[in-house]
């Protein structure tokens, strides 16, 4: 039997919360052969974020609650991680983005190719994406500087990730990202564990509410975090 931890990080969700989670956990277990768990990993929430997780992990066996009192993406994946039950793990939004079949597809792509590292990335050839201008601008550019800086040699380093425990194992002091540049460092601490990084089509549609963005600050701070980055890799090889 093949055992797998989805992590879905949450901030003041309240609204698609328990619909989202519940429509996950239904998904998992149409798995065949599979023993799964969602984590649900509130940071900073200040909604009913909280309260609604608590209930859903008391209702249902397959969701676990975990409670983060500062926000951030990184910080809500690394603190499920070390607390997931499985060696299979895979981040996801609450939103569900890319559907729900984007998890079964990570997984199959996963196994058919030595339990490889998988994007569900918008840059892949056979996506169907629509974004803002604003939104694919920066997604691009953050993502040719990562594969520029640290040769991932992917189109999407801000997609859901399928990856494994090996990279937390083995780095996890320098998996030290509380925001959205953990997913870059799964990626490169993955590859570091000498994991195959692939990427496979998604189908996104414009998320019809208001994300959380700014083009200036959220692109200044990605680029400090990749020179850091950068340096501290310098000590690591």
């Amino acid at each position: 039997m093949k055992c797998f931890s989805l992590i879905i990080p949450v901030h003041n969700e309240g609204k698609v919360l328990e619909e989202n989670a519940r429509a996950l956990s239904r998904y998992l277990s149409t798995l065949p052969g599979m023993d799964s768990e969602v984590l649900l990993s509130c940071n900073g929430c200040t909604d009913d974020s909280e309260e609604i997780a608590a209930r859903l992990a008391e209702e249902d066996r397959r969701i676990r609650h975990l409670s983060l009192k500062a926000r951030g993406l990184g910080a809500a994946i690394k603190e499920a991680s070390g607390h997931a039950r499985h060696e299979m793990l895979m981040f996801y939004a609450i939103d569900l983005p890319f559907g729900l079949s984007i998890i079964g597809e990570s997984i199959e792509a996963s196994l058919k190719n030595g339990d490889a590292v998988v994007v569900g990335s918008k840059g892949h050839r056979d996506s169907v994406v629509e974004r803002g201008i604003a939104r694919q601008l920066f997604s691009g550019t953050i993502s040719f500087l990562n594969n520029l800086f640290f040769g991932l040699g992917v189109k999407d380093t801000q997609g859901s990730i399928l990856f494994y425990k090996d990279a937390l194992k083995k780095y996890g002091a320098y998996m030290d990202s509380p925001g959205a540049f953990f997913q870059a460092q799964i990626l490169i601490y993955s590859k570091l564990c000498g994991r195959k990084l692939m990427e496979i089509p998604v189908k996104l549609e414009e998320e019809p509410r208001k994300t959380r963005f700014s083009l200036v600050n959220d692109g200044f701070n990605y680029l400090k975090a990749i020179m850091r980055e950068k340096k501290k890799l310098r000590g690591i090889r």
